[in-house]
C-alpha cells in the first residue's frame, strides 16, 4: 500500500501538478482550506502533509500547524509558498514543520525531502513505542509535574500490596482514576474492579448492597442477592466517599476488614472475602475522629497506606496537556473539528485555580468547544471570563466613593476599563488570525493601517 499524502493547498493547477508527480510513489488527498484538512486529517490519517502558507481568504498555513500537531504530534509538515523568506521558515519550523520549501522547487528536490521526512517520522514513531511501552499503566494518568511523577510511582510501589489503602484528595481531582490505576498495574487486574459510592446509597440499604441478602431477609428480597464485597471476589473495592458512613455502617465495615469475612443479611453462614479495599474521601477524617463522627479504629484500619491526589492548582503545569486532551475528547464528542485555544485564553486557564479541579476544568473546556464551533480558535466570552475572574479589574475603584458627582466619575472610569480591554481583546485576536500582517488584518477590518497602527499603540501604552 502506498503512502498517502495529504495537500493544503488553494492553487488548483498545483495540487492537480503535484497530484501527478506524486502518482507513481505516493496516494494523495486534498483541501483548499484548512477546516477541510482537518477533517481528511481525522478521517484519513496520513503519513506526511503539504501546506500552503498563504490560503484564501486570508487564512495563514502558519495557523494550522499547530491545530495539525494536536490531532497528530509526529506528522511531518513541508511547508510550500511563492512567499518564501528565512524569517517566515524559521517561524514554520519553529512550530513544528519538518521543511520549507518554495513552489518551485524541482520534482527531484521534493521527493527527496518527502523521503526524509517520512524516515524522520518512523524514527519518532518507534521511539514513541518505546516511551509508551515504558509508560503504558499511565496512560490515562495526564502530567509530568513533580507531584504527578510522585504521585505516579506511589501508585507503583502500593499496586501489589494487599493492604487497605485510603485515597485523600479534594473533589474532582481524580481519586476514582487513581484506584483503577492501581487495580489495573496490580496482580489483580484480572479480578473484579468494583466500586461503591457510599454518599449515593441510602443508609438503611447500604449494609444489603455491601453484604447482599438472603431470600425473606426483608419485604421485597424475593431471591438470594450478592453484594459489593462478594461480586468483588479476589478483586478491588473501592469504597468512594467513606466519610459518609454513618457510626453502624462504619462498625460493620470495621469487623469485615478485621476478621476478612461477612454475612449476608438474613444470612447465618460467613462468607469468606480476598477482595482488596481502597476507601477514598474528601473529607479530613482525621478531624472527624476528633469530633466523635468517624470511628477512630476503622480510620487506623483504613490508613494503612495513604495515597493523597493533588489539586489541580498544586499541578499548574499540566493544565496545558489537560486541555489539549479534554479539548479532543470534547471535540469527539460534540462531533466539531478539532481546535486549538487561543494563547490568551489558554493563559486564563493557567492563571485560574479550579476549585473543583480537573472535572471542573474538564465541563468548561466541553463547554467552551461547543460554544466556538462558528470560529477558528477557541476564545473565552464574557461569561467565561467573569467566571475566572478576570474582569474584576473593571471594577476596582481607584477612590473610596463619596457622593453622587464621586459615582458619576467612577463610572465613567469603569466604562473607559471596559472599553479598553474589549479593544485589547479584539485586536490581539485579529492580529492572530492573520499572523501578524498589519495590511491583510486592516483590510479585513475594513480600516486603513494608520488607524490599526494607532490603535496598537494606544493598546500597547496603556499596558506601559
Amino acid at each position: 500500500m502506498k503512502q498517502l499524502i495529504l495537500i493544503i493547498d488553494d492553487d488548483e493547477n498545483f495540487i492537480a501538478d503535484l497530484k501527478l508527480l506524486l502518482k507513481k510513489n505516493f496516494d494523495a488527498v486534498s483541501a483548499d482550506n484548512i477546516q477541510e484538512g482537518m477533517i481528511l486529517l481525522q478521517k484519513h490519517s496520513p503519513d506526511l502533509i503539504i501546506l500552503d502558507l498563504m490560503l484564501k481568504d486570508g487564512e495563514s498555513g502558519l495557523s494550522a500547524i499547530d491545530l495539525i500537531k494536536m490531532e497528530d504530534k509526529n506528522i511531518p509538515i513541508i511547508m510550500v509558498t511563492d512567499y518564501s523568506s528565512v524569517e517566515t521558515a524559521i517561524k514554520a519550523i519553529k512550530k513544528g514543520a519538518f521543511d520549507y520549501i518554495s513552489k518551485t522547487t524541482k520534482i527531484s528536490e521534493l521527493k527527496l525531502l518527502i523521503d526524509k521526512a517520512l524516515e524522520h517520522r518512523l524514527l519518532l514513531l518507534r521511539t514513541k513505542a518505546f516511551e509508551e511501552d515504558l509508560e503504558k499503566p499511565f496512560k490515562n494518568m495526564i502530567g509530568t509535574s513533580v507531584v504527578m511523577q510522585k504521585l505516579k510511582e506511589q501508585i507503583q510501589l502500593f499496586a501489589n500490596n494487599s493492604s487497605t489503602l485510603l485515597i485523600y484528595g479534594e473533589s474532582g481531582t481524580g481519586k476514582e482514576l487513581v484506584t483503577r490505576q492501581i487495580h489495573q498495574i496490580s496482580e489483580r487486574a484480572n479480578e473484579p474492579f468494583i466500586a461503591v459510592n457510599c454518599a449515593a446509597i441510602p443508609k438503611e440499604l447500604l449494609e444489603s448492597e455491601l453484604f447482599g441478602y438472603e431470600k425473606g431477609a426483608f419485604t421485597g428480597a424475593d431471591s438470594r442477592t450478592a453484594g459489593r464485597f462478594e461480586l468483588a471476589g479476589n478483586g478491588t473495592l473501592f469504597l468512594d466517599e467513606i466519610g459518609e458512613l454513618d457510626q453502624r455502617a462504619q462498625v460493620t465495615l470495621l469487623r469485615v476488614l478485621q476478621e476478612k469475612e461477612f454475612y449476608r443479611v438474613g444470612g447465618r453462614n460467613p462468607i469468606k472475602t480476598n477482595a482488596r479495599v481502597i476507601a477514598a474521601t474528601n473529607k479530613k477524617l482525621e478531624t472527624m475522629v476528633k469530633k466523635g463522627l468517624f470511628r477512630e479504629d476503622l480510620f487506623y484500619r483504613l490508613d494503612i497506606l495513604r495515597i493523597d491526589v493533588p489539586p489541580l492548582r498544586e499541578r499548574k503545569k499540566d493544565i496545558p496537556l489537560l486541555v489539549k486532551h479534554f479539548t479532543k475528547v470534547a471535540s469527539q464528542e460534540a462531533k466539531v473539528p478539532l481546535k486549538m485555544f487561543a494563547k490568551e485564553s489558554l493563559q486564563l486557564l493557567m492563571d485560574y485555580d479550579w476549585p473543583g479541579n480537573v472535572r471542573e476544568l474538564y465541563n468548561f473546556i466541553m463547554r467552551a468547544v461547543v460554544l466556538s464551533q462558528n470560529s477558528e480558535e477557541i476564545c473565552l466570552n464574557l461569561p467565561d471570563r467573569m467566571r475566572l475572574g478576570v474582569l474584576d479589574a473593571y471594577y476596582q475603584l481607584d477612590n473610596e466613593i463619596k457622593s453622587w458627582s464621586d459615582l458619576i466619575e467612577a463610572r465613567k472610569n469603569a466604562a473607559d476599563k471596559a472599553s479598553r480591554q474589549v479593544e485589547k481583546y479584539f485586536i490581539e485576536k485579529s492580529l492572530i488570525k492573520y499572523n501578524n500582517n498589519i495590511s491583510l488584518c486592516a483590510k479585513e477590518l475594513g480600516i486603513d493601517r494608520t488607524t490599526l497602527h494607532k490603535t496598537i499603540k494606544r493598546i500597547k501604552d496603556g499596558e506601559n
